[in-house]
């Protein structure tokens, strides 16, 4: 089956850059497509030597009908993947370039409109990216690895479940957030300190707390719910954070059993343990 990849956003969010590297993944590339001719480049596409499409809608194409339309009428062909950043990362790129807002208003006013106009698409997105901070090469490796996703569980319901750090700031692609700051913290014990949820000494200290454990079933429970409701919605994903002081050893030790224990039902699953760099 070949790809479609639907990339929306936010004006100055990276939309050029996520498309530049799609072209350079030997994709056929458009930008600013009419969201009525989704079906017509899929099957263009289909028939094509080429390994897929990557093409850009944003808030313009709105003048052709409505984008959230199409999209639905075509997910099970395509990948949206939304890419947004702060407001203030989006002024600086655009006094960068010293381009002019594609709404034709003020940088901030037209950047306010957008984020009105586009959160219908935002919210039935495969993939959320806030770009705030990213350099063209952290965005592109980003891209490379949901390439990778899509290329091994094209049409598989994924749980991606992220370990985070509060003080970093909460990851914005988050369907649910859990927070883990209120349960024993290993960093003070001197021996774990520099350890973290991935190492058994940590995972030993865990197992003490029963109340851990129930945490961690009824985050389970709640996601198989969840689950369902997400796939009647024609959604492929289900983004999960879980949150301490450092995201280090409880948010990384409760993302890694949860992920286990949807992996043994059967499910597809995504640990990421942002503080720490690494996928499982």
């Amino acid at each position: 089956m070949k790809n479609l990849i639907v990339i929306s956003g936010l004006s100055g969010s990276g939309k050029s850059t996520a498309l530049g590297f799609f072209e350079d993944s030997g994709y056929f590339c458009m930008d600013n497509v009419p969201p009525i001719l989704i079906d017509s480049i899929y099957d263009l596409v289909s028939k094509s030597p080429f390994p897929g499409a990557a093409i850009v809608v944003d808030a313009r194409g709105k003048a052709f009908g409505d984008p959230v339309k199409y999209i639905k009428s075509a997910k099970d062909k395509l990948i949206l993947i939304f890419l947004e950043a702060s407001t203030d990362d989006i002024v600086k790129r655009y006094s960068l370039t010293r381009r002019s807002h594609p709404l034709g208003m003020g940088i901030e006013e037209g950047i306010s409109k957008e984020k009105e106009m586009l959160s219908d698409i935002r919210e039935i997105a495969d993939f959320i990216i806030d770009t705030s901070g990213m350099t063209h090469k952290d965005l592109r490796d980003r891209l490379r690895r949901i390439l990778e996703e899509i290329s091994k569980e094209r049409a598989t319901f994924t749980f991606r479940i992220k370990s985070f750090a509060f003080k970093h700031g909460i990851p914005s692609d988050s369907d649910f957030i859990f927070d883990a700051r209120f349960f024993p913290n290993p960093y003070y014990i001197p021996e774990l300190s520099t350890k973290t949820g991935l190492d058994d000494e940590v995972k030993e200290f865990f197992k003490k707390y029963k109340e851990i454990d129930k945490y961690i079933k009824d985050i389970v429970n709640m996601l198989k719910v969840a689950k369902s409701g997400y796939e009647n919605e024609g959604r492929t994903s289900l983004f999960v954070s879980i949150g301490c002081s450092g995201g280090r050893h409880r948010s990384v030790y409760i993302a890694e059993r949860i992920g286990e224990i949807l992996r043994d039902i059967g499910e597809n699953v995504i640990v990421e343990h942002r503080e720490l760099g690494v996928i499982s």
